[in-house]
């Protein structure tokens, strides 16, 4: 078995408050004594029933250590992937690895202990052992007094059941460091994107604009409703952040008009994912994450967190059913050819042709579904490419207004203005 090392400290994985008291109980309970060790072997956190009668304190007050071997002894542990019992001296102790998500991050001993009883040998080898560190025979002699004898079967045991207590915690730390993650990368996705709505606003006219016509992105969510139900994740999630970013700016910071509009978007997903054919029953445990959200004491990540949480659990939900709206799958189809060729002359005709419905049914199904015209998102989806490559600053509005589907700079100039309020020219300049 090839051993992956864990980049993180044992610090940034485990809390030693818990393993402290988890190390006391355990001993208290078995007659063990334990010690959390590094990869390098260094020891990081012990608990020894009689410190002032352990070979291990005193040989460590003697600026002695024995990491070479708890390094050798840790790695062996992880490469056997199970406890790995050795010899310590006169004594015996056992190494439990300790993986965090698949990789070694370092390891558990117990011990010493004894796996006979302690006769004139067992004295003789232990006043021999202790003499290399200036250890008096006497002190050896009650050293060995004190040790706890095991049989191997019960050191193995009792090494295995502190191992699935580490383990246990390894875990639950793994989720909450996934949580955050994911958490993190919603909010910067946010982030970017509230940034994106501020630049726009960045001229009078254009702020009086979008103040005017401020409100909950509709378009957005009809969207969103369509790659719901076709489960369709990626592009989901993408949509998602996108909505949650808009009622982040429209909300002004307000925690509770955000509550509100969060609400009514997963009151509208749950709508959507029963018109995908998901029964009521199945979603069953949506309203209690609901519920959560719009607690008085549910702060601002937590909303974001619990937010897309429930999308991730309507999206599971729709693909255990395996059904799928066929209107939706048609309309998927065409925005996915759609920004795949913007550049094309996207006639309806042509995307329906390609999409394989009339021209007749897929207008129809913009207008019934994304409440738009097909040219409307055409449109649409040729200024969020233009503001994309405007940002760059490397390209003139020539050849901006070619890349993003326009025929001409004069024709691009007319619509972005229409959109945003400000020509392309003004709004570079700002940038």
């Amino acid at each position: 078995m090839k051993v992956e090392f864990s980049p993180l400290q044992l610090e940034e994985v485990l809390n030693f408050d818990d393993l402290k008291s988890l190390f006391a109980n355990f001993s208290k309970l078995t007659g063990i004594d334990v010690s959390l060790h590094s990869i390098g072997g260094d020891e990081v956190l012990s608990y020894r029933i009689n410190p002032e009668k352990s070979i291990c304190e005193l040989v460590r007050k003697r600026q002695s250590n024995c990491n070479p071997q708890m390094k050798y002894a840790g790695m062996k542990a992880a490469d056997l992937g199970e406890p790995y019992i050795f010899q310590c001296g006169t004594m015996i102790k056992c190494s439990v690895p300790i993986l965090f998500e698949e990789k070694y991050l370092g390891s558990l001993a117990c011990g010493p202990v004894l796996l006979w009883e302690a006769d004139e040998i067992a004295h003789q080898d232990l006043i021999t052992f202790a003499g290399k560190y200036d250890i008096s025979p006497s002190e050896a002699c009650t050293i060995l007094s004190c040790v706890k004898q095991l049989t191997p079967e019960n050191m193995r045991s009792a090494a295995q059941m502190l191992s699935i207590m580490v383990t246990y915690m390894c875990k639950e730390e793994s989720i909450f460091l996934r949580q955050r993650l994911k958490l993190s990368k919603q909010q910067n996705k946010i982030a970017e994107l509230m940034n994106e709505k501020r630049l726009n606003a960045i001229s009078l006219e254009s702020l009086e604009r979008r103040n005017k016509f401020k409100k909950y992105p509709y378009e957005m969510e009809k969207e969103l409703i369509a790659y719901v139900q076709a489960g369709d994740t990626v592009q989901a999630i993408e949509i998602l952040n996108g909505i949650l970013g808009e009622i982040f700016a429209i909300s002004s910071g307000d925690l509770d008009i955000i509550k509100a509009n969060v609400y009514e978007l997963t009151a509208v997903l749950m709508r959507a994912a029963v018109d995908a054919g998901v029964l009521l029953s199945d979603l069953a445990a949506i309203p209690k994450k609901v519920t959560v959200i719009l607690a008085d004491d549910t702060q601002y990540d937590e909303v974001c967190l619990l937010t897309s949480e429930l999308m991730d659990d309507i999206n599971n939900v729709i693909y255990q059913n395996r059904f799928k709206k066929q209107s939706n799958e048609h309309l998927i189809n065409a925005i996915n050819f759609i920004k795949k060729n913007l550049t094309d002359d996207l006639s309806l005709n042509t995307v329906a042709s390609n999409v394989f419905v009339s021209g007749y049914y897929l207008s129809h199904l913009f207008r019934d579904e994304m409440d738009l015209t097909f040219s409307d998102y055409i449109n649409k989806v040729r200024m969020e490419a233009a503001i994309k490559l405007m940002k760059e600053r490397q390209l003139s509005i020539q050849d901006i207004a070619i890349k993003s589907g326009f025929k001409d700079a004069g024709y691009f100039t007319k619509t972005f203005k229409k959109y945003h309020g400000i020509t392309p020219k003004k709004y570079m300049d700002l940038l």
